[in-house]
Formats: C-alpha cells, structure tokens, sequence
C-alpha cells in the first residue's frame, strides 16, 4: 500500500475558446491504509477527479503521485483500480463472473491458482463461490456490486476509488455494502478514496473527509473535526441536509443541495 497524493490538479473540458474547468486545483491526501470520503454534490467534480487518477480523464494541470511517483498509465498492472457507481454496466454480461474477477488478475498464475484465488475473493466479499459460474444478470444490485469490489481487489491494488457505489443500490442494501468496506478496511488495511454525495455514509466509512464545491476542496480533515465543527457555509448546509443534525441558515451565495438520506442499516446480504 501507498499513499495517493494529488497535487494541484486540474482537468478541464471544451475548447480553447470555450473551457469548462471541472477540477479546480484540488490537492488532497489518501494516506496509506485509510479510507478519505470526497463529498459534494452532483456535478461538484468528484467522478471527475476519480476518473483523471485512473487514466479516464486527461490533466490539463497538476500531479497524481502514488508513493511519491507519477501513476502509471500504461500497462495491465494498475495500482488503482475504480469500483463504479451502476455495478451492471461495469461488468461484461457475456463473461462468468469467475472470468470477470479473474481477468483483472496480475498474469503470471496458472489456471487452479486462478480459479482458488477468485473463490477466496468471492468468499471475501460474502458470496458463494459457486457463483462464480452465473453471469452478471442473474445476480442482484448488491451481488453484482460485491462481484466488482471483489474485481478490483483481484488486481492486487494499492488504492481502491469508490465511486458512488452505493447511490444505485436499494437502501435495505446499502448498509451491508458498507459495513463490508469498513470490513475490507480493517481486515486488509484497505486504502480508499470513498465518493459520494451523502454526508452520512461518508461519516460511516471513513476517518478523514473532503468537502468538494464546483470543482474544488473548501474544506478537508478528521470527520470528527469537520463534522463537529465545520468552516464552510457549503458543508454546514450538507450537514444540515442530513436528517437529525441541527437546520443552518443557508448562505445566498451557494446552492442549497437535496436532502441526503441517513446511514442506511445494515441487513442481510444481498
């Protein structure tokens, strides 16, 4: 494990004449074995910074650094993998699910340890190895969104980019989702940069957190600290979006987001 470091980041889109910025000079830390929360609000830049640390999208300003050196661009081994948001979309529906997780395996394993490897991973995530056989259409939103967590494990990554991966599941499963990356975190000494728009979730999973508004940071540090005293006018008004804290006045300079649902309870897998 490293630690992520982006420095001074910017991506921007559109022509020359007509830029659009959508990451702004964002610097931000995902130290080595923790789990950061990015929080904002749809269109704030999260993905957008998610998706430029992976390769998806190009920097027009700035360094991603893993352990100190530039993240590779190239090549099959990737020391970051992404788990998206719709966990259908992110998996090929002609492959198994066995050959799903096993695709995105380092090469140089023989066809048994594979096979072993991506049972040990199923059995990981909570699912029944025997699954490995089924395509991703026969599973359910929570099943198939272990499948792609257990995939991007199986690239023996040093950081893990959740991308919203909760957003599209129902809410009975949502909680078991996230009991198991607080799971993950503590069997593994996961590192994870954990995006999402609900403040809530953010303070389940993680010990540090990134507030992100219209493509910059307005304020970052222990989810103790800025949720107990946040600075911003922006991430006192997501606060206050969270049912049960405290209404704050909304300043007029800043769009006031939808409500964010609370900490969904964990139940059984799904």
């Amino acid at each position: 494990m490293s630690e992520l470091r982006f420095e001074d980041v910017t991506v921007r889109y559109g022509s020359a004449r007509r830029p659009f910025t959508a990451v702004d000079g964002v610097s931000l830390t995902v130290p080595d074995g923790q789990v950061v929360g990015l929080v904002g609000e749809s269109g704030s830049g999260k993905s957008t910074l998610a998706r430029a640390a992976v390769g998806l999208a190009p920097l027009h300003g700035g360094r991603i650094l893993l352990g100190g050196e530039p993240v590779p661009r190239r090549g099959r081994v990737r020391p970051l993998q992404m788990v998206f948001q719709d966990p259908f979309s992110s998996l090929d529906p002609r492959m198994t699910i066995r050959e799903s997780v096993a695709e995105a395996m380092p090469p140089g394993t023989s066809r048994n340890e594979r096979r072993a490897e991506v049972e040990r991973l199923l059995a990981l995530v909570h699912l029944d190895p025997a699954i490995g056989a089924a395509l991703p259409g026969r599973l359910s939103g929570g099943q198939q969104q272990r499948v792609a967590i257990a995939r991007a494990l199986a690239a023996r990554p040093e950081v893990v980019i959740a991308d919203e991966i909760t957003s599209a599941l129902d809410v009975s499963i949502q909680g078991a989702v996230l009991n198991l990356v607080r799971e993950l975190q503590r069997e593994l000494g996961l590192s994870m940069l954990f995006i999402s728009h609900n403040l809530a979730v953010v303070r389940y999973v993680a010990s540090h957190v990134a507030v992100m508004y219209e493509g910059r940071i307005v304020e970052q540090g222990p989810v103790a600290q800025v949720l107990v005293e946040p600075q911003h006018d922006y991430t006192r008004q997501l606060l206050a979006a969270v049912p049960g804290t405290r209404p704050v006045r909304s300043a007029p300079s800043l769009r006031k987001p939808s409500p964010a649902p609370t900490a969904p309870t964990a139940r059984s897998s799904s």
